[in-house]
């Protein structure tokens, strides 16, 4: 049995993609501004804290010491030995910078050990990462 259709308006056989496409646009966005921001905070370390900050170049090393003494290269673990070597194929990307995430309780003198193989991977452009300190009120300037 054939329906007349009785309005001026044909039927619309086929299926709208615009709005599929929209929302697709839309998570595509989303996931762009996020996943940065969990890579940067998928190895959990306490970072010192600082009363100055300064912006991180986007095109870095990324390099996390744990107080266990666990070392980690753009967020996976590497041997303090192989350290070096590692840098060393980096470098063949040019990356400006390497950006220390250093737990507050790890020693002096591990850190010193950690730089000192970044800087004979060839990279002497090297950032220690801290939190901004939280001023009491009692020292806040005056506005």
């Amino acid at each position: 049995m054939y329906i007349k259709n009785t309005s001026e308006t044909p039927f619309l056989s086929d299926i709208n993609m615009v709005p599929l496409i929209d929302v697709a646009l839309v998570l595509l966005i989303i996931f762009m501004i996020i996943t940065p921001v969990m890579v940067l905070n998928s190895i959990q370390v306490q970072l010192p804290q600082s009363s100055s900050e300064k912006q991180t170049p986007t095109k870095n090393i990324i390099i996390a010491v744990k107080p266990d003494g666990s070392v980690y290269l753009n967020n996976e673990p590497v041997t303090q030995g192989l350290l070096t070597d590692k840098i060393l194929l980096l470098m063949q990307q040019q990356p400006e910078c390497a950006v220390i995430y250093a737990d507050k309780k790890v020693d002096i003198a591990m850190l010193v050990d950690v730089i000192d193989q970044v800087e004979a991977g060839g990279m002497h452009n090297i950032s220690l990462t801290t939190e901004r300190r939280q001023q009491s009120p009692a020292l806040a300037p005056a506005s």
